[in-house]
């Protein structure tokens, strides 16, 4: 389906909502009106031929401010598993057959073996790399978990599919929301990780990072938020969450998380369209992308605005730090 988007839109670079608890307002403006379409351009001039020497060298800039070290260990085994479970539920093109659960382990812990640590400093270096080597003893077991929890999850699924990109109106706004769920057009994978610790001695050692045992923590509500954005634009199939750790798994639905009830969604979707409709009058009353960021203040400690050093000083100039 096709949206013409409004000038007060498009004068912004900002074309679609998205889970307003996923990162504070300020940052998701932010990347959307400034940092993607910087990115975007710097690419595109890359690409072109006849591009002069200044054209090239400030593209690079802008992806080496923008667009590098932004990854993590963290995120790197997450993305891995998720792979690794596509491979085994859902049959890729290339494979007659699904990969076996051992052969999933194989693809999970390959593909993270190729990450490269963040290295914008020594310190943040070795922390990262120490994290990978980490994950890859954990991987092949978080993997085997996953894939119990999304069959338990899907068990009556006739059909398991992977990601499936919606793009809705929702009630009152003028904006889509867009909205990716992971597995059977209405649940997300997430996956937990050991966290390090230091000892008298100065040495690191890892603790197991325990399953939630309900969804009220403020970072599951953000997973909660997400998949309510799922049950508003697939015409309300019940949503799930799993979690996956290297020592079990934990399936959440209605029956077993009362913020996945009929009501807890709908008040979910309501607080998702405010917010939507907050930036959407923003977006309106703003003339420029200067004057759009002047109307919402960053919170620089919330962890959505844990980037590298370049990025925060590029995006604190730009509001005037």
């Amino acid at each position: 389906m096709l949206f013409e988007t409004p000038d007060w839109a498009r004068r912004h670079n900002f074309f679609h909502h998205s889970n307003p608890r996923s990162k504070d307002r300020a940052k998701a403006i932010f990347e959307k009106t400034h940092v993607r379409p910087k990115i975007k351009l710097a690419k595109s001039v890359l690409r072109q031929t006849a591009a002069t020497p200044e054209e090239i060298a400030e593209a690079e800039e802008i992806l080496a401010t923008y667009d590098t070290n932004r990854s993590s260990a963290n995120m790197a085994a997450g993305i891995a598993v998720q792979d690794a479970c596509n491979l085994h539920l859902i049959p890729d093109d290339d494979y007659r057959q699904s990969l076996s659960v051992t052969e999933a382990q194989f693809v999970a812990r390959r593909t993270l073996q190729k990450y490269q640590p963040k290295n914008f400093c020594d310190a943040v270096l070795q922390d990262d790399s120490e994290r990978k080597e980490q994950y890859l003893t954990e991987i092949e077991a978080v993997t085997a978990h996953a894939i119990m929890g999304l069959k338990e999850a899907m068990r009556h699924d006739n059909l398991i599919i992977g990601e499936t990109e919606y793009l809705k109106v929702l009630k009152d706004c003028v904006l889509p929301y867009n909205t990716l769920p992971d597995y059977g057009r209405r649940g997300d994978l997430k996956t937990k990780w050991s966290k390090p610790a230091r000892k008298k001695d100065g040495t690191r050692t890892w603790h197991t990072q325990s399953l939630p045992s309900s969804l009220s923590g403020e970072y599951d509500m953000n997973n909660v938020f997400q998949v309510a954005g799922f049950w508003a634009c697939n015409n309300g199939l019940p949503p799930f969450l799993v979690y996956a750790n290297k020592t079990d798994y934990k399936v959440f639905t209605k029956h077993n998380a009362p913020e996945l009830t009929l009501k807890s969604l709908k008040d979910h979707v309501r607080e998702i369209c405010i917010q939507s409709k907050t930036t959407e009058s923003l977006l309106r009353a703003a003339e420029d992308k200067q004057a759009l960021l002047s109307l919402c203040a960053p919170d620089w400690k919330s962890i959505t605005w844990k980037e590298p050093p370049a990025y925060i000083e590029a995006a604190k100039k730009i509001w005037g730090y």
